[in-house]
């Protein structure tokens, strides 16, 4: 009988990258090894490059044979979950509210939004991705039970109808829109 074991690997396109000191690296997997710790979406910057080899301004070097990251200037609004920068700048035409809450919210000191659509920007912002949970449809499966005469349609609610914005953007909020 073969015993199985667990062989880790990951799929990466392959590509040269210039590196330079200062340059923001975004690492794109977990390591953990005598000496070294990585975590898949850290953002690290590069304190020299000797001989091949990077290091990086925690005092970390990357090992040889570490080479899963890109340049780590900008990353999506998913990514950027549980990170918090100076700056964000959201170039988007369209997004549901809570990933522009999500991408709006990382940044300390400064917003900027660009958009070539300001107005289907603000539409799409009035769409929420959120769903009801079991209890929520539950209710409303058991108040059109009780008054059939309302229809299924008006006894799920505001729940489950699209909602509508809940704000404006305008340069009086200070929202840098650009077209």
């Amino acid at each position: 009988m073969l015993k199985s074991s667990r062989v880790p690997y990951s799929v990466h396109e392959g590509r040269d990258i210039d590196v330079a000191v200062g340059d923001k690296l975004l690492l794109m997997s977990n390591r953990k090894e005598d000496g070294f710790r990585a975590t898949n979406g850290e953002l690290v910057t590069v304190r020299n490059t000797e001989r091949g080899n990077i290091g990086l301004e925690d005092g970390r070097s990357l090992p040889i044979n570490y080479r899963e990251f890109t340049h780590g200037y900008a990353v999506t609004a998913h990514r950027s979950q549980g990170k918090t920068v100076d700056k964000v700048i959201i170039s988007a035409d369209a997004m549901k509210q809570e990933l522009f809450y999500v991408a709006a919210s990382r940044g300390r000191e400064d917003i900027a939004i660009v958009t070539s659509d300001a107005n289907r920007l603000g539409e799409s912002l009035g769409v929420s991705m959120a769903r009801p949970s079991a209890m929520e449809l539950a209710s409303q499966i058991a108040q059109s039970v009780q008054a059939p005469e309302q229809g299924m349609a008006q006894a799920l609610g505001p729940s489950m109808q699209p909602s509508t914005p809940k704000f404006e953007i305008s340069p009086e909020h200070g929202f840098g829109l650009s077209l």
